[in-house]
């Protein structure tokens, strides 16, 4: 059991690195962080049910990350991405995250606007995040690998 009063050398050093992490703010190419906007207010004027829980993590993605100029991280999830991730503990998927979704194109693309791709963007490998549902159910989404495609 974890004594607050003594912990051991091991639990100080894994206590430092998640303070250190929760310090740590997203970051996003500012590119990325003015299409999460555009996003936003597409979703602001769409009647689509779902796109006012797009609009939330849209919202909550934009309010938790900062722009910069680049990114010095090569494991966080941005447009262009190719990403395997796994919801729920089933088998892993892979898929391009992509800002604008064409019609036609093959599946195993993720758009940027969807809920997946919403929260997606901007997480680093071996993160975990809960994934809203349309329906409204919250599952688990945990990113396994990425690589920057585009």
């Amino acid at each position: 059991m974890f004594n607050f009063n003594h912990p051991d050398q091991q639990t100080f050093q894994t206590l430092s690195l998640v303070r250190a992490l929760r310090k740590t703010p997203v970051t996003l190419p500012s590119s990325d962080y003015q299409k999460l906007q555009e996003h936003l207010e597409n979703c602001e004027g769409a009647r689509r049910p779902s796109s006012k829980l797009l609009a939330h993590v849209l919202a909550n993605k934009l309010m938790n990350t900062r722009p910069v100029d680049d990114v010095r991280h090569s494991d966080v999830v941005i447009g262009g991405s190719c990403v395997t991730y796994v919801v729920d503990g089933e088998a892993p998927q892979t898929g391009l995250l992509v800002h604008r979704a064409r019609s036609g194109l093959s599946g195993g693309v993720i758009p940027v606007a969807s809920l997946l791709g919403a929260t997606l963007i901007g997480m680093r490998t071996g993160q975990r995040a809960p994934l809203l549902f349309e329906d409204g159910t919250i599952g688990r989404l945990c990113v396994i690998e990425t690589s920057n495609a585009i």
